[in-house]
């Protein structure tokens, strides 16, 4: 923000002020001080004028088919794989298409509330990085080969601190590659990869966050409208899962569901 915004205000109100999200008293308060900085005023409203926009186009729309089978699916799982404590969140999940603004979301289809710690907003980025680094790499995309995939998931469950499994993709047309330890968070994160008969690769992203509270499904096309990178993501209590791969987004969404009807219960 430039030097002249005053003190009382920054941009997490800004943000606010143009989502709607204050109340009466500081909505009042936040004018008064934007009527004197011109310049922040301009940028908020610019904000603002960008939420009404994004808000307009994607104004009350049924959820699409594939998108409420896919949550449908998941909450199904949920009563018979998971605490029951996660049910309502997956079940207000249903039916529930948004778009998030005001937090450089925009362009992601949100299907709950971020996690309090910025787990769920985090996921995607280091997600997608993982994938534009080692997809890229000819001879060393991974550092445990397919062959050894029951040390594979051994050792990077027991660095993540969670169990994991490396789900059988063969439906889909790819087959485990292997897969390595990441960073994630400044802590041991966890990568499978996948590649296809056409050479075409994805990953598997785990990273763990002991402090989330929420389960979040998302769907991230990635920064920039050139982007090829498409990420399905969701938070299962402390574990973030996140499949990336430059495919269309139905088989992305069918792979997802594939991955997490094999994933062990947390």
């Amino acid at each position: 923000m430039n030097d002249e915004m005053p003190r009382a205000v920054n941009d997490d109100d800004l943000h606010a002020w143009a989502d709607g999200r204050l109340d009466e008293a500081r909505r009042a308060e936040i004018e008064r001080l934007l009527a004197h900085n011109p310049a922040a005023a301009a940028e908020a409203a610019s904000w603002k004028a960008q939420n009404e926009a994004i808000r307009a186009l994607y104004a009350a729309p049924a959820p699409r088919p594939d998108e409420r089978r896919l949550v449908e699916e998941m909450v199904r799982l949920y009563g018979s794989r998971r605490r029951a404590s996660r049910l309502t969140a997956a079940a207000a999940a249903v039916g529930l298409l948004a778009v998030g603004v005001g937090a450089g979301i925009a362009g992601t289809l949100a299907f709950s509330p971020a996690s309090d710690d910025g787990a769920l907003r985090l996921l995607p980025q280091a997600a997608r990085a993982n994938y534009l680094i080692y997809t890229r790499e000819a001879r060393h995309a991974v550092e445990v080969g397919a062959d050894e995939k029951t040390h594979l998931v051994t050792w990077l469950g027991k660095r993540l601190g969670s169990e994991i499994a490396a789900p059988d993709l063969s439906g889909e047309g790819f087959e485990l590659m292997g897969g390595r330890l990441v960073p994630y968070r400044d802590k041991p994160g966890a990568l499978l990869m996948y590649q296809n008969a056409a050479g075409q690769r994805l990953t598997l992203f785990f990273g763990r966050s002991d402090t989330n509270r929420e389960t979040g499904f998302r769907f991230d096309t990635g920064p920039g409208t050139g982007d090829t990178v498409q990420t399905f993501y969701w938070i299962d209590g402390p574990v973030g899962y996140a499949i990336s791969g430059e495919i269309g987004r139905e088989q992305l969404e069918r792979i997802s569901e594939l991955v997490y009807r094999q994933l062990p219960a947390v």
